[in-house]
């Protein structure tokens, strides 16, 4: 025990001695080593098992309040006139009285939660607005309710937002902003992965071509190279803006054979009209079926209400190779008429010929 503390303990006994003594006293807490009171509030109590309480009276930083320090220095503070507390190191006005938000926390080097309920740490990240959340190194979440993650993340005033921003090079990079009031903004050089087991081999992936690959490494994401969104499922949105079903054999069974003139026949009975959607507007057409005609048709998908594009693509393709398996019968009828329409001009003109030879022929 060092000799500051051995004073400190003693005059805090002492205090707490006179503070019991005198009349209308708090009772002292049986099993606190240290206890510390003054007009009957409780300041300060170290209790036999180490558990320690600081007190105090809030009173929202009005007339009364005297912060303990300001200015730089290296310290731990607990600010009770505005219930608000701070530890590490400031280099300048950070925990001064005008930068402490009622209720607010603040621990790191450099940092400041300025906003009521706010919190900051990590270094030089700033929680400037009510009920802000800023945590990792440079971020600032100006934003009421809004929260800055990570590295250089800034809310930019939009209340409600969420910005997390990477440090992939591990160099300084611009600051990741909200654009939008209730936003959530990511950088994620190296993309993004969701599971949605415990065994981490199902969920989404966002990626696509790394822009570090010494960093980030090969940017595969549930196998699929270079995909902007891929998924466990084997479905992918590709680099080049195009989005790619599962259709693996392995992955299919209880195959059934089609008859294409069985799909033309049942296509005919589905009206395919142009509409809009009723959220777009009506300037928006699109054209196809509804999910209920196609549904009624063919009996394909999981539900009435939607079309799933592989079956929409397998109804076109199976109706194409029924049109090609008629376009190649016809092809051949046709060329076999033909064939016998030659036949039978070869053998008109032979005998027209014949004819004019035996019309010219003198008695």
């Amino acid at each position: 025990m060092t000799g500051g503390f051995r004073i400190f303990a003693r005059a805090g006994l002492a205090v707490a001695a006179l503070a019991a003594a005198a009349p209308g006293a708090a009772a002292q807490v049986p099993d606190s080593a240290i206890a510390v009171s003054h007009g009957g509030a409780s300041l300060f109590r170290v209790n036999i098992d180490g558990g320690a309480v600081f007190g105090g009276v809030y009173n929202g930083g009005n007339s009364g309040s005297n912060i303990a320090a300001e200015g730089s220095g290296t310290r731990m503070l607990w600010y009770p006139q505005k219930a608000a507390f701070r530890a590490g190191y400031v280099n300048g006005t950070q925990w001064d009285d005008a930068n402490i938000g009622n209720y607010s926390v603040a621990i790191g080097q450099n940092v400041r939660a300025s906003g009521d309920n706010a919190v900051a740490m990590g270094v030089r990240s700033t929680a400037a607005n009510g009920s802000s959340f800023a945590v990792g190194e440079d971020n600032t979440a100006t934003g009421y309710a809004s929260v800055a993650l990570g590295y250089h993340a800034h809310t930019n005033a939009r209340r409600g937002s969420f910005v997390f921003g990477d440090n992939v090079t591990g160099g300084t990079q611009d600051s990741v902003r909200a654009e939008l009031v209730g936003q959530a903004v990511w950088r994620l050089s190296c993309g993004m992965r969701i599971y949605t087991t415990q065994s981490l081999n199902t969920g989404v992936a966002f990626g696509g071509p790394a822009i570090n690959p010494s960093v980030c490494g090969s940017s595969y994401y549930f196998g699929q190279s270079g995909a902007m969104i891929s998924t466990s499922t084997g479905a992918y949105l590709s680099s080049g803006g195009t989005w790619t079903n599962a259709s693996d054999v392995r992955r299919k069974h209880l195959f059934e054979e089609v008859s294409g003139d069985d799909v033309l026949a049942r296509l005919r009975t589905i009206p395919i009209r142009s509409w809009s959607y009723r959220v777009d507007d009506d300037g928006v057409r699109h054209l196809g079926p509804t999910a209920q005609d196609f549904r009624a048709a063919f009996g394909l998908g999981a539900d009435s209400i939607s079309i799933a594009t592989v079956d929409a693509d397998g109804v076109a393709l199976a109706g194409v190779q029924a049109l090609d398996a008629r376009t190649t019968e016809q092809a051949a009828r046709i060329a076999a008429l033909e064939a016998e329409n030659a036949a039978l001009r070869a053998r008109l003109e032979r005998i027209e010929a014949a004819l004019r030879s035996s019309t010219s022929t003198p008695d």
